[in-house]
Order: C-alpha cells, then structure tokens, then sequence
C-alpha cells in the first residue's frame, strides 16, 4: 500500500502525453461546448452591469483542464470564454475589444489558479491527504480573488460599470465563482483519479450508499420546500448527512454527496423571482458545507490509507519475526549436525573403528536433520496461524531427557546441573514447542554461566501449583542487569554478543499461545518461570 501510494504521487506529476491533432479537435469542441452549457445553466441572478452569478462552475472545468493539459490549453479556455460571452450573456459584438480584454483577464485568472495547484503535484492533483485540500482551497480563495479582481477592474476600466459598484460585485464574484470551483473541481479531479472512481463505483452497489444520498435528497427538500427567507435556517442541518457520507466513503462519497447539495440548491433557485440576498447567503453556507465534507473525506481516505500501510508493515515485521524465530531455533541442531559430521569424519578415518559406531553417528545425523525440519515447520505454522499440536505432554520426562542431554556440555564448562522434579501430571501441550522453550532457557543460563568466575550451577525445577504447572529454570551466574530486565522480553533485545534477541520472544509467544505465562524473577544469578495450565490431560 505504501509503494502504491507513492506510485500515485510520482504518476501524479508526471505530465500529460500530448494527444493527436484530432483527439486535441476534438476536446476543443467538446470543452467549448460543455463550457458554455455550464455558464448558461448558471446565468441566473446576474444583479449588476459585471454580469456577476452567485454560482459558477465553468471556471472549475477551465481549470481542469488547464491542470490536466498545460497552459497550451490557454488559448481553448479564452476562446471558450469569448463564446460564452457572445452567445449565454448576450454582450453586443459591437464591444469586441471589451469582450476581449474581460476574457483575457478571467481566462488568465485560472491559468493562475491552475498553475499554483499543479506546481507542486504535477497535472494530477492527487487529494490523498488533508493537506492537499489545504493547497486546493488556499489556490481557489487567492485565484478567484485574483482572477475577480482583474475581471471587474478591466470592466470598470472599460467603464461597462460604475467602479463604486466594484467592492461589492467583486464579493460576490468571489463567493459565486469560489463556491461553484470548490463543489466542482474536486468532482472532476475525483473521476480523473482512478482510484477514487473504484471508491465511487463501490458506493453505487452500496445499499447504505442509496440511504445516504436518499436522505440528503429528502434533507434537500425539506430545508428548500417552504419560504425562500427561510431556507437558510434549515439549510445547515445537510451538514449531517454529509458527515455521514464521508466518514464512511471518504473523499468520493463527500464530492458526490456535495455534487448532489448544490444541484439541488441550483434547481431551487431557478427561478428568477427567488431573492438574490438569500441566494448568496445559501452559497456562503455550501462553501462551509464542501469544506468541511471534503476535508472529512480526505482524512477519512488518509487514516484508511495509513491503516493498510500499518497492517503491510506488520505483515512485513511478522514475516521478519518468523525468520529470525526460525535462524535461532535451527542454530542448535545445525550445531549438533556439525557435530555429527565431525563424528562421521574422525569414524571413517580411524582403521579400528567398532563396526555399529558409524552407524550411530548417522542415526544421530538423520534425528538431527529431522529436527530441524520438525522446528521449520512447526515455527512456521505457530506465527503464521498460530498453529499448536496439543497431546498429553509429560514436563518431568521432557526435562530429564534434556539434562541428560546437557551433562557433558555442562561437565566441559564446569557447570553444575540439579535437578528437582516432583510427580508431575500429564498437561496438554505442544512437545516440540515446550521443547524449545526449555532449550532456550538453557541455552541462556548456560551462557550467563560462561565468563562467570563464582560457583557455577543451574537448577532445575518442576512443581504444581494450584491448577498449573510451574517449570524453573535458575542460574547463579551475575544475574541480569536492571535496563536489560524492563526490556527483556521485547525483540532484538540480548545483553549477548552472539545473540540475536529473539529466543525470550519466541518462548513468551509459544507459552502464551498454551495459556501460560513465562516470567523473571531477579535475586542471586536470574531465575526464569514458566507456567501451563493442567486441565484434564490423560497421562501419556
């Protein structure tokens, strides 16, 4: 998940490949004329001689496609500007020049607004994380504002309107063309996004989905069916509705859940009898509506991103973990395979050899090597399925064979191994995997014991304890030292050189995984507990 995320971010800057002459003839004219339909489907309300709307979505389309395809597309979106004031706004072809000049500045206006937000990400806005909405709203407040501002100057210059009337219609341009750009552009750039088409065509075949969108219809209807002066009362409660879209489908669900508000919103005010003030006073409230959905949206799409990423990086240390489990288990038969081989080696080489000693040693050889292959596999199943073979297990015979075991390595090292076992009852466990707990505790008392110059002596020791059994394991080396006792049993944790830190690990989990707790308990040299339950085992 995360190389995909960081694949989206390097496609998204990537540029465009330049299209054919044809598929450019073609996007012009599909581009003019869905332009031109939007402006005419907004020309509603124009109060004043700037022929400001309370609504625009046009520029956000210019914009796309200033992102999408570069500021070779500039001279399009002018002409496309040109058209629109001609045929939807009836200016006079008389007054080409002004038309020009107020086409030019609008036009160079989104150029602006579009080059701000490509500037970073490249034509492919991604919208993968709220700060990325930051940079969409900061360009659209700063490019309408620019973009009204040259607009209304050039007419006021022009003198096609009174310059007292600028503040005001530059407010309202501001409001009407930031409002239709907000709604718009992250529509567009959410069914630019592949991804976020997947998210879309997985809410259209989901029932909640419909509900949603359902509810915000009748929510719509609701807060716009009574008195024009009172449908900004009611018209907050969408914010809810919209909350709910997002948090479940993130940024597509909102961008369509606002797409839906503010058709509702156009469709109601129609009507040219409905008043103006109120228009504006509802578009002001869809700017706080898209805002807060879209940045909902996309923290939403973030922490689902970043919860994918965490689950892969889990995955990955799991595997990791497993590895090392498996490397530290296979040290101590590799070791004894050596051994064996050494064996077979000194065998074949001595002319006297007793006949059955060959032998021997290559039955050592193959339980060893089975061993091996035994450990793999059930250490491969317990972390990746968590997977046990519970039977009867007896804990004294299992111990008195891995003493017996031990002596001559513990002889060699002028260690002193004691045993203390009771008559202990049959537990259910894993023989294998208690095994190699109890190897482990070994292995690590004996290397406390290594460098150790006082008494040397490891206990060993098997009690009941009310329902459980409790297996000790107690050295009288120089103990373990107090920073080393918090993290004891945490990964890569090892006062040992040659350690790897991961046997105390491997022996928790495997305790644990049998309902048992395996514990330390500080005092002369360092005394290691493990407990399993008994239940109702049958004796072996």
């Amino acid at each position: 998940m995360a190389t995909t995320y960081l694949r989206d971010r390097l496609h998204a800057s990537a540029p465009l490949p330049a299209p054919g002459a044809g598929v450019t003839a073609a996007r012009f004219v599909a581009f003019t004329a869905l332009y031109i339909f939007l402006d005419w489907l907004s020309y509603i309300h124009a109060t004043n001689a700037f022929g400001v709307t309370p609504w625009n979505p046009q520029p956000a389309f210019a914009i796309a496609m200033l992102m999408f395809f570069g500021q070779r597309w500039l001279p399009a979106v002018f002409v496309a500007v040109v058209a629109s004031e001609l045929l939807v706004r009836g200016t006079d072809a008389g007054d080409m020049p002004a038309i020009v000049l107020s086409s030019l500045a609008l036009s160079l206006g989104f150029a602006t607004t579009a080059q701000w937000l490509v500037g970073r990400h490249g034509p492919r806005f991604p919208m993968a994380a709220p700060g990325d909405l930051y940079r969409l709203f900061a360009g659209v407040a700063a490019g309408m504002l620019f973009t009204g501002g040259i607009h209304i100057g050039t007419l006021a210059a022009q003198g096609a309107a009174r310059i007292t009337d600028a503040p005001a219609a530059l407010l309202q341009f501001w409001i009407g063309n930031g409002v239709g750009v907000v709604v718009t552009l992250p529509l567009i750039l959410a069914l630019a996004d592949p991804r976020q088409r997947a998210a879309m065509r997985h809410m259209a075949g989901d029932g909640v989905a419909l509900v949603q969108l359902a509810a915000i219809a009748a929510m719509l209807w609701w807060a716009l069916h009574g008195a024009p002066e009172d449908h900004i009362k009611y018209f907050y409660v969408l914010f809810l509705p919209v909350v709910w879209v997002a948090t479940r489908h993130g940024l597509a669900g909102s961008s369509v859940a606002i797409g839906l508000i503010q058709a509702g919103v156009v469709v109601a005010i129609f009507d040219a009898a409905y008043p103006t003030p109120v228009v504006y006073d509802l578009q002001a409230v869809m700017i706080a509506i898209a805002v807060t959905g879209l940045l909902l949206g996309a923290t939403v799409d973030e922490r689902t991103r970043l919860g994918e990423e965490l689950r892969d990086s889990l995955k990955l240390a799991a595997a990791g973990r497993m590895a090392a489990a498996m490397a530290h288990e296979l040290n101590q038969p590799l070791t004894a395979l050596m051994a064996y081989a050494s064996s077979a080696r000194q065998v074949a080489d001595a002319p006297d050899a007793p006949p059955g000693r060959m032998q021997g040693v290559l039955d050592g050889l193959e339980r060893e090597a089975r061993r091996s292959g035994e450990v793999v596999r059930r250490m491969r199943d317990f972390f990746r399925i968590g997977a046990i073979d519970l039977k009867p297990t007896r804990l004294d015979r299992l111990l008195l064979r891995l003493v017996d075991a031990h002596r001559d390595p513990a002889a060699v090292q002028g260690i002193e191994l004691r045993l203390a076992i009771g008559d202990a009852p049959a537990v259910l466990a894993d023989p294998m995997q208690v095994e190699i707990v109890l190897r482990n505790l070994l292995a690590n008392a004996f290397e406390a014991l290594k460098s150790f110059d006082g008494p040397r002596r490891i206990d060993i020791g098997l009690r009941v304890q009310a329902d459980s059994i409790v297996a000790t394991v107690r050295d009288s080396g120089p103990g373990i030292a107090p920073a080393m006792r918090e993290r004891l049993f945490e990964p890569l944790a090892t006062s040992s050189p040659s350690g790897m830190g991961m046997g105390l690990v491997i022996c928790r989990s495997i305790i644990e995984a049998h309902g048992g707790r395996l514990w330390m308990e500080p005092g002369p040299g360092a005394a290691f507990h493990f407990s399993l339950p008994v239940g109702d085992a049958p004796d072996e």
